[in-house]
């Protein structure tokens, strides 16, 4: 036998005894210089909390030229979460950019849109490849994009608790600031310290992510007109109501002609109350048009025409009547959806809902909470606007009766709603969401009454 195996013995023994706590002072040390090192939101700071503890939230390096689509929204994500800004400036897409003054625009608008919330950390999903994806602010197309679905962790700082009752969203902001679509595009010919991917929307930190209005907000008046459609078809209307309610896609078409002319600009509810609340640009010359009751013939005639102009259009749907002959089927809204256009609800049974709330309280409230829920759950996404069906009560009812209606709109999570034309205007105010005033296309006017009643024509007119 070798006898250098039985002399060796007990140096063998001892030396797990030596290394192992060696290691352990190793790591301990390595551990605390990396958290000593980690830069924390001021939020954070204040209130004490680790970015570190949160479940999802991981801090990625510097992705190299084969980053994966998750690594470009781990480092959006994150920047927004600890409040760097800039790194989420460097990651936009030039296209969205470009919507921007600069960056100190952008900057602002986040430092103010989740002023009063404590973010907490966030979940990514897995990468799918999208073969289409529509921009809803510019109607721009995209092919070969990547889509995730980003949730925010997020709650209410002690201020805004200490301010009173908060309506849902802003009380549980999680809930609607989940799964939310993050879409990247690839970068043609990325150097090796560049990511692969830059973002077109980012789920909780895109401007289109679900609005958290603020309790008290400050007084902004900005002028964006809001048009009323009904029906666009070639169908001869049977009775005077129909007529004044229906556009021939020929009309239809002369009058998007003229807004695109006259460079008007479509935008979403988003834009316009991410302008009133947080401050965001606008387009030149910003328009909103709406479609009221879910009307299939603006699915087949007035949709294609909003393509071919690259215009949006919010759709308000009666929830009870999908499916129903002359409606829209959900195949038809989710297909709106997917081209850029916006989904709002008109009740379950479009009912006049202040005399529904004189009758029966609890029966309005349902009308409110069926139609919202239905929508979302069938489409998938939150829905935070409503359309008094025939404008009531704020065409002829009681301040007392339209603050009630307000108050459940509020209860149930909506953040907005538009009237039908008893009163018009384009002034938009933050302190009355749910008094947004609209401009009627009637059907039975003249091309140069709808011009006319439209804002910034006139001088054109004079200076041609």
């Amino acid at each position: 036998m070798d006898r250098r195996f039985e002399t060796n013995r007990p140096h063998h023994a001892l030396w797990p005894l030596i290394v192992i706590p060696l290691l352990c002072i190793v790591l301990l040390a390595t551990a605390t210089f990396l958290l000593s090192k980690t830069s924390l939101s001021p939020k954070t700071q204040q209130t004490g909390k680790s970015l570190l503890t949160a479940s999802h939230l991981s801090f990625a390096p510097v992705p190299k030229k084969d980053t994966e689509p998750q690594d470009t929204a781990r480092l959006y994500m994150t920047a927004l979460v600890k409040e760097q800004y800039g790194t989420m400036w460097s990651l936009l897409a030039p296209q969205m950019q470009a919507q921007w003054p600069g960056e100190a625009s952008y900057a602002s608008f986040w430092q103010a849109r989740y002023h009063d919330y404590i973010l907490e950390g966030f979940s990514i999903g897995n990468a799918s490849a999208l073969s289409e994806w529509v921009d809803p602010e510019t109607m721009a197309a995209y092919d070969h994009v990547e889509r995730m679905l980003v949730s925010l962790q997020l709650q209410p700082d002690q201020t805004l608790l200490q301010q009173g009752q908060l309506p849902p969203e802003d009380l549980h902001p999680e809930e609607v600031l989940k799964n939310l679509p993050f879409i990247v595009e690839p970068v043609p010919g990325a150097k090796a310290t560049q990511p692969h991917w830059l973002v077109l929307d980012g789920g909780p930190g895109d401007p289109e992510a679900p609005i958290l209005p603020p309790l008290r907000p400050t007084g902004k008046i900005v002028q964006v007109p809001i048009l009323m459609y009904h029906h666009v078809s070639d169908t001869p209307p049977q009775n005077v109501l129909a007529w004044s309610l229906t556009v021939t896609p020929a009309v239809f078409k002369q009058q998007l002609d003229y807004l695109q002319q006259q460079d008007y600009h479509t935008i979403t509810f988003n834009q316009l109350f991410d302008a009133l609340y947080f401050g965001a640009p606008l387009p030149s010359r910003p328009i909103i048009l709406t479609f009221d009751d879910g009307y299939a013939d603006v699915y087949h005639f007035a949709l294609p025409l909003l393509q071919q102009h690259h215009f949006s259009a919010m759709f308000y749907i009666i929830s009870g009547k999908v499916d129903w002959q002359g409606y829209m089927d959900w195949g038809n809204l989710q297909d709106l959806l997917r081209k850029g256009m916006q989904i709002g609800s008109h009740t379950v049974h479009h009912v006049d809902v202040g005399m529904t709330y004189l009758d029966a309280p609890a029966l309005a409230q349902v009308e409110l909470q069926q139609s919202k829920a239905t929508l979302e759950k069938q489409l998938g996404v939150v829905i935070q606007q409503f359309c008094y069906p025939s404008g009531e009560p704020f065409r002829s009812e009681s301040v007392i009766l339209q603050q009630a209606i307000v108050a459940l709109l509020w209860q149930d999570g909506y953040i907005g709603a538009t009237t039908d034309p008893g009163r018009t205007g384009i002034d938009q105010n933050s302190q009355a969401p749910f008094d947004l005033l609209r401009i009627r296309v009637d059907g039975r006017e003249t091309f140069n009454e709808f011009v006319y009643s439209l804002p910034w024509q006139r001088s054109d007119q004079s200076s041609g």
